[in-house]
């Protein structure tokens, strides 16, 4: 095999490893709760109540806290290979959860999961 055809078959590899993100990396920090969608509407003080001081913080090294009207809660999670699937599981006794990652990138965080959708924004570093 010449260099050329070498090239023609490393380039390309490489072009993909580089434009390839780590969806993790943009989930590990504080998220800010700033909505609660659900299926059937909320009393408006309900809804404040839960978006009242509520985050969400991922580590780099898997684990997560969450605090605020949502609830607190601390475990650990897991990605799927495509960043699309977030997966929780509690250690303080709360129910482990699985939700799908509508949107995320280094300022906003939406997830689903059963007919309700978290959208958050993220705390400045």
């Amino acid at each position: 095999m010449n260099i050329y055809k070498l090239l023609l078959l490393t380039i390309p590899v490489c072009l993909i490893m580089a434009c390839s993100h780590d969806k993790k990396e943009d989930l590990a920090r504080t998220w800010q709760v700033s909505d609660i969608e659900t299926e059937a509407e909320l009393a408006d003080s309900i809804k404040n109540a839960m978006l009242l001081s509520s985050t969400m913080q991922f580590t780099d090294d898997g684990h997560y806290t969450t605090s605020g009207g949502i609830g607190a809660d601390q475990g650990t999670y897991t990605l799927d290979e495509e960043g699309k699937t977030l997966s929780t599981i509690s250690l303080a006794g709360r129910n482990s959860d699985v939700y799908t990652i509508e949107d995320l990138d280094d300022e906003k965080l939406i997830l689903s999961r059963k007919g309700t959708t978290i959208i958050c924004k993220a705390v400045p570093r």
